[in-house]
């Protein structure tokens, strides 16, 4: 039972201590703060056991509007984004043709502009007062509001594709061509090839992507508070319920917190079942060639492609114009230029930038280190209490990030750990919410690296840790290096924990971009936007040139 139960670790005290402490900070800092919130979910103001809160939830048109509205947002968006990711994504693996190339930029451009920054940009564009509205209105066209069903699905569907297309271009081309050039050889054209053969393979793919779009949608905070004010969601208005009950009764944010959390349990787990029933074991080594499109496929294609890279890279593009556009309060005057909002951002309040560097930068380090760490249990040291770890850490995928801040609030606001108003619980949230990125980087590396390289090592008398950082770090560099820098850039953009934990002087760019285009001051946002993304793209840039990480790269 005991070698079940811990394997390789139970002759390996190094790393034997490694997991427990592993196991002693995610249940700490991760699953007491969601057991807490499951508890005070059940409590009343006197602290007495209550089911009032479920009552009210499901009983209340308030809430139950709310979950609706949720359950509908995410799985639309995630069968719009799969649609969207995995036909881009088949596109550019089996095809050559004018802008496949170019298509490698989406990833980096898509997944670090923040959510709040492409809300701000498409309000700008297609708004009540934006720019192709106003055109079209001297047509006789009229825009439908951008404030509805139609607005907040296209908006998170162009913001959610991109994690589609990672997940399936990877799966398209590890694929053995010899199973599609069978079917073709029976004589099926290769519209029955694709439909009978490569995508039943591709479902386990397919799986993943929908289990991560899904998690991201209804975790999402600053797209539905910019744009769906008449369309309630559990993100928001768990935090609307934060803000009002504050110093008061905290049963509905608990309640609304579980369900959330439950929520994404749910998913997780259905995907992980799902998963496991289709497993499929192939060669990789012969991946299929692309065909060179003529004619008007070869049109079809470009004109496909360059559509999605156009809406794709709109809010960058409308983000840098009118950060340097003249403004007269909430009026932009589009062909008069200034650097005063600029100016603005970088001079006249610094601090959020510098406090973003900070938080992000802790948060990365330590995510890095432990997710090292964790990778390598999981992989190397394969036994019942490393296959505990791996969900654990996979945990924070499924959590809204408003749910995670109320959690670390309600446990750590007093008791023997008090964080609440310090920049470590902010810098906490990060940690939890981008770790797994570090993780999932470093288990795939791991998985190629043979346990005879190790063994090796180990049989000439060096002891099992100088062997993992003598033998295996050297192979995890590239890949951890990567998910380093996403880690930070995405760190720097975060918004949905940092609206419920930060606190007075310790404001973010992601905050006052947010309060910015709350506020009506979509120059100011603009500009506070223009310089987040300049601390993304610079280390990107610097990463992809001189260390050649190839961060986003999707060829």
């Amino acid at each position: 039972m005991t070698d079940r139960i811990l394997g390789k670790l139970r002759n390996d005290p190094a790393w034997f201590a490694v997991a427990v402490f592993a196991f002693i900070f995610l249940g700490l800092f991760l699953l007491w703060p969601l057991s807490t919130v499951l508890h005070y979910s059940f409590l009343d103001e006197e602290g007495a056991f209550t089911l009032e809160g479920y009552r009210t939830f499901f009983t209340d048109p308030d809430y139950t509007d709310s979950l609706k509205n949720t359950l509908i947002l995410g799985f639309s968006v995630t069968a719009t984004s799969l649609l969207l990711g995995s036909s881009l994504a088949l596109v550019v693996s089996r095809c050559r043709f004018a802008l496949a190339g170019a298509v490698s930029i989406l990833p980096l451009v898509t997944l670090v502009v923040p959510d709040v920054v492409v809300a701000a940009a498409w309000i700008l564009l297609i708004g009540r007062q934006g720019i192709i509205t106003g055109l079209l209105s001297h047509f006789g066209i009229a825009m439908p509001s951008l404030y509805s069903w139609w607005g907040l699905i296209f908006t998170m569907t162009l913001n959610s594709y991109v994690y589609v297309f990672v997940i399936m271009l990877g799966a398209f081309k590890l694929m053995d061509r010899s199973l599609e050039e069978a079917g073709l050889g029976l004589g099926r054209p290769m519209p029955e090839v694709l439909s009978g053969i490569t995508m039943p393979l591709m479902i386990p793919s397919l799986l993943s992507a929908a289990l991560v779009v899904f998690t991201h949608v209804i975790g999402n905070f600053g797209i539905p508070a910019i744009l769906g004010a008449r369309i309630p969601v559990l993100s928001v208005k768990a935090y609307n319920e934060f803000v009002s009950e504050m110093g008061g009764n905290p049963l509905m944010q608990t309640t609304m917190a579980s369900i959330l959390i439950a929520i994404g349990l749910l998913v997780l787990l259905a995907q992980k079942y799902l998963v496991e029933r289709r497993q499929f074991q192939m060669e990789s080594g012969r991946t299929p060639e692309k065909v060179r499109l003529t004619g008007g496929s070869r049109i079809a294609a470009g004109v496909f492609v360059a559509i999605v890279m156009i809406l794709s890279l709109c809010p960058a593009a409308v983000v840098i114009v009118t950060a340097f556009t003249k403004t007269t309060g909430p009026v932009l005057h589009y062909g008069e230029w200034t650097l005063e909002n600029v100016q603005y951002a970088l001079f006249s309040a610094p601090e959020p930038l510098y406090n973003s560097l900070w938080l992000a930068s802790v948060a990365t380090l330590a995510g890095v280190v432990f997710s090292i760490a964790s990778a390598y249990l999981i992989v190397k040291r394969r036994c019942l209490l490393t296959g505990v770890l791996d969900f654990v850490v996979a945990l924070p995928l499924t959590i809204a990030g408003t749910v995670l801040g109320i959690a670390l609030i309600n446990t750590f606001n007093d008791g023997p750990i008090v964080l609440t108003g310090t920049w470590i619980i902010m810098s906490l949230a990060y940690f939890l919410r981008r770790m797994p990125l570090s993780v999932r980087a470093a288990v795939g590396p791991l998985h190629n690296l043979r346990d005879s390289v190790e063994e090796a090592s180990v049989s000439l008398g060096v002891p099992s840790l100088p062997t993992f950082f003598k033998v295996v770090l050297p192979v995890l560099g590239p890949s951890v290096a990567s998910a380093a820098v996403l880690m930070w850039v995405t760190s720097l953009s975060e918004l949905s924990s940092t609206i419920v934990l930060y606190y007075g002087g310790m404001s973010t760019m992601p905050i006052e971009i947010f309060q910015q285009v709350d506020s009506g001051r979509l120059a100011i946002a603009c500009a506070w936007s223009l310089l987040l993304l300049a601390t993304i793209f610079i280390p990107l840039f610097i990463a992809n040139t001189f260390f050649r990480l190839k961060i986003g790269k999707a060829e």
